[in-house]
Order: C-alpha cells, then structure tokens, then sequence
C-alpha cells in the first residue's frame, strides 16, 4: 500500500465488510510481520492478522483514527504490540511458567542466578561493557521488573532519557550478543 489515502480507503471499506479491503489489510499486517522478522511464529499469522485488524477496525470505529498520515505507523505499533503479546505468551509456554526476569526478581542472590552458564557470562559481560547508567536502567526495568516511573525517581534520571537509555543499551546489548567474539589477535 504505497500512499496513506490508499490505507485510508482500505481502511474504510473494511468499516463496510468489504472482503478485499480486509485482504489488502491482511497483506500490510503480513509485511509488517516480515518486517519484526516473526518468522518463528508463521503459523500464527492468521490470528495475529485478524486480531490485528480488529483492533484497528475497533479504533476506527471509536473515532481514534483521524489522520489519514498516521494510519500506517498506527498499524505498525498495533502489529508490533500484538507480536510482543505473543512472544511473551509463547515464552511462558515453551520456559517455565514465568519468564526470566520474572523468577530473577524472585532471587534473594543473583537476580541472574536462574539463566543458563553461557547465556549468563555472555550476558554480565556484555552489561559491563555497557555505560553505567544504560547497563543499570536495564537491570532495574529488565531484571528487577520495575517501571519506569519507579526507576526515574530512584536514579533521577528523567523519563525520556532513561527511555533512551533503555532503547539504546538494549540495542547495543543485541549487537554485542549477536556479533561473534573477537579472537583478540587471530590472523586475518
């Protein structure tokens, strides 16, 4: 869907029970799906696709939807925020009955202590490579499970930077995680 009137016009027809207006929303949410790389969870595209168009039918409805211009990023964030819900669910299942950072807080110790060996020394020493403030709003909101409310009052650091902080060092933590390590001096 190159142009947002066309989304907007999709998005009325869908208002109608037009069958291809949904088809053409069907197909949007999919890329956006391709996009989160939720390849994992193909066989649960059909029902984040539908949940996903309800949503933004139901928003349409309730009159929340007033920009033609925002329809495609307000598609985006529902996709995005629908496929987090299902990552979180399916987490629970396939883990434990809680997710890490859940029984980490449970710890008197470690916070840590329940990830497996290597993921936790790769872990702690990607968070040590991390500047100190970045590396400590993760551990308050990721490990401990505070808001970020809490952690802005206990740090003073304010809102919107410690949003970045945790934006940012959680991107810089992917990238460590995920880049091989460096053999020091290996010849090339």
């Amino acid at each position: 869907m190159p142009a947002s009137e066309d989304l907007a016009a999709v998005l009325a027809a869908l208002l109608d029970g037009d069958r291809l207006a949904f088809l053409r929303m069907s197909r949007l949410v999919t890329r956006y799906l391709i996009r989160l790389r939720a390849y994992d969870f193909r066989d649960e595209w059909p029902d984040l696709v539908q949940e996903v168009v309800n949503a933004v039918t139901a928003a349409a409805r309730a009159g929340k939807l007033r920009e033609p211009d925002a329809l495609p990023a307000f598609v985006l964030a529902v996709t995005r925020h629908k496929f987090a819900d299902r990552l979180k669910a399916e987490l629970r299942v396939r883990g434990q009955a809680q997710l890490a950072w859940e029984l980490a807080t449970l710890e008197a110790g470690d916070p840590l202590a329940p990830l497996p060996q290597h993921v936790l020394l790769d872990l702690r020493r990607a968070l040590a490579e991390l500047p100190e403030k970045k590396g400590e709003a993760l551990l308050r909101v990721y490990v401990e499970g505070k808001t970020y409310e809490e952690v802005a009052a206990e740090t003073g650091i304010p809102l919107g930077t410690l949003k970045r902080y945790l934006r940012d060092g959680l991107a810089e933590l992917r990238r460590r995680l995920s880049d091989p390590p460096d053999d020091g001096g290996a010849e090339q």
